[in-house]
């Protein structure tokens, strides 16, 4: 919260406390039924073989995720976990949602294509949120963002320099 700053992202950082709260919640509703070890492929994405996808992504979940479905399961769970925490506090905002773009494309491109209809569309949504994000850094406005990197030094009024350049002067006569 940079309060000697004016900014006007307030309307922004509200999305942004909204989108954090609803990853950090689908994170830890992972973390609380142990996500990573069960079928988390068929739950979310349906059977592989029937499911109209992209080829090359088809190829991809098929060579790479199903036989490592556990490690891909923590990771989406850690990740949601980290993104939606960084987004709601305002945490190096601007990686979260680079991070959180990542998994949302996934997310796309996986459940998103699978199921269609609202699922697709709430994953465009937080895509076009996480872009914003991006774009506009709204960590600064009711965020840490604000308070730890508002630029290192404090800064100075211009009045504050009157009576150094006073003093400067009577120097220099």
């Amino acid at each position: 919260m940079n309060l000697k700053e004016r900014t006007y992202l307030w309307y922004i950082a509200v999305l942004r406390i909204y989108v954090g709260y609803y990853m950090l919640q689908q994170g830890v509703r992972k973390f609380q039924r142990d996500f990573p070890k069960g079928d988390w492929i068929g739950r979310q994405i349906g059977d592989l073989a029937n499911v109209d996808l992209y080829s090359w992504y088809k190829k991809f979940l098929l060579d790479y995720v199903v036989p490592h479905h556990e490690l891909f399961g923590y990771l989406v769970m850690i990740g949601e976990i980290a993104v939606g925490a960084c987004l709601l506090l305002g945490f190096c905002t601007r990686f979260a949602a680079i991070i959180g773009l990542f998994m949302l494309v996934n997310y796309f491109f996986g459940p998103g294509m699978a199921r269609g209809g609202a699922a697709l569309a709430q994953q465009q949504t937080f895509i076009v949120a996480m872009v914003i994000f991006i774009l506009a850094n709204p960590g600064r406005t009711l965020g840490l963002d604000g308070l730890l990197f508002s630029g290192g030094a404090a800064k100075v009024d211009s009045a504050d320099f009157t009576e150094v350049n006073k003093t400067l002067d009577e120097i220099a006569k």
